[in-house]
């Protein structure tokens, strides 16, 4: 489902997700890019919304952003949802999203796309991408 999608009766999206299965969860993407209807956010109940990136770019040195990810923060504590911040690629904003509240991250900081057999064949060994093994990187929360 794209945020395109008319949806005339939230219950019935909420009760088809369910049916699926207590393993599957729900993200928003682009939240704040004006793609993503907050409507829709609210009346969807995700699991997880995703800042979009155009957030996130120098968030460290931006108060107008630092100020709308502490709105976004608040709204999902309060909704029950929790955030991704989308398109981290400096130590700097990922220590200034940690410290505004947001839980988690993605981005070329944590690692550039990888076909998935070389990520599990990883995992499967303990390692991970080489990102997740540098020290100057910020700690992931848990």
């Amino acid at each position: 489902m794209t945020e395109h999608e008319v949806i005339d009766d939230y219950d019935v999206v909420r009760e088809a997700i369910r049916e699926l299965g207590n393993d599957i969860r729900v993200a928003v993407d682009d939240a704040g890019a004006g793609v993503a209807n907050f409507g829709h956010i609210i009346d969807l109940r995700p699991d997880f919304v995703k800042l979009d990136f155009s957030l996130v770019r120098r968030v460290n040195a931006n108060l107008g952003r630092q100020a709308l990810v502490v709105g976004m923060c608040h709204f999902a504590r309060t909704a029950g949802c929790r955030l991704i911040a989308e398109g981290v690629e400096t130590v700097e904003e990922a220590r200034t999203l940690t410290g505004l509240g947001v839980e988690f991250g993605q981005g070329y900081l944590f690692g550039h796309p990888e076909p998935v057999e070389r990520w599990a064949a990883a995992r499967t060994e303990g390692e991970g991408p080489a990102a997740w093994q540098q020290a100057d990187r910020p700690t992931p929360r848990t």
